[in-house]
């Protein structure tokens, strides 16, 4: 069970230290599916792919930046140029059923964070922002869904409030749609990730995709994002009510402690730094 192997994987670390504690935390980092590491999946079309990023043969972009400051967690980009949400959805149910995307599947299933970035390619087929954002909440849901059922637990789904575009009326587009994405923004589906915030100059010639200073001023969002917002919306999410450093959620299906006694042994050390108490 993935249980099983979560706790054998763990055991090691926290002997060690227990500020290396695979759960609640990794280097710093939440892990909010408990399973030893912070796996952070990025899924858009071309400007999560990178396009415009000269300074790495057009790819990469924010994530492969982001990547290079968080080395204690693996920052995935699974981009694809001119996915819109439609081919999204349908992607997400291919990857599911195991017809193909195994490697999203894959990704998904291990996911602590996800992160939507989609939306822009949805205006040149003449649809409204109302029905693209309702795409977006049908692709966090069935991610939730699906990964639950496959691996016991959610992933934190975050939609992102796209940069905006230079680009004719694309620009009132996009706007619109991040319009309904700011409002629909709350604990348990954050739509918070304030991509809009960086400026428009630093859109290159195409009048969409970010110039390379354009690209390293996203990943300052994205990784401010997970270093700062993405733990405050963990601590609402995995609460520690008995203060033991372990998540509630967690204790008596993985650590087999008590979720209401800090100390489920009783032998003066917290759970959370005494692995003599996991059963």
């Amino acid at each position: 069970m993935r249980w099983n192997r979560c706790i054998a994987a763990l055991l090691p670390v926290w002997l060690v230290a227990s500020d290396a504690f695979g759960c609640p935390k990794v280097s710093g980092l939440p892990d909010f599916n408990c399973d030893g590491q912070v796996r952070v999946v990025v899924l858009g079309d071309s400007l999560v792919s990178g396009y415009g990023d000269s300074d790495n043969g057009n790819k990469g972009g924010y994530v492969l930046r982001a990547q290079a400051s968080l080395p204690q967690a693996t920052v995935e980009n699974f981009g694809i140029p001119g996915l819109d949400t439609v081919q999204l959805l349908l992607n997400l149910n291919k990857a599911f059923r195991g017809t193909s995307y195994r490697a999203l599947a894959t990704a998904l299933d291990e996911a602590d964070l996800v992160v939507l970035d989609i939306g822009r390619n949805d205006r040149w087929f003449f649809g409204v922002p109302l029905q693209t954002f309702r795409r977006i909440k049908r692709a966090e849901a069935l991610i939730k869904n699906r990964v639950a059922e496959r691996a016991g637990n959610a992933p934190l789904v975050v939609a992102a409030v796209l940069m905006l575009p230079n680009r004719g009326s694309q620009g009132p587009w996009v706007l619109e749609l991040n319009q309904l994405l700011e409002k629909s923004d709350s604990p348990t589906a954050p739509a918070d990730l304030r991509f809009d915030q960086v400026s428009k100059r630093l859109i290159g010639a195409d009048q969409i995709h970010p110039t390379p200073r354009g690209y390293k001023a996203l990943a300052g969002v994205f990784v401010s994002y997970i270093k700062k917002l993405y733990p405050s919306h963990v601590r609402t999410l995995r609460p520690d009510l008995d203060e033991d450093g372990l998540y509630d959620l967690f204790e008596p299906s993985v650590f087999g402690t008590d979720p209401n006694d800090p100390d489920s042994d009783d032998d003066g050390l917290l759970d959370g730094d005494d692995p003599d108490s996991f059963s």
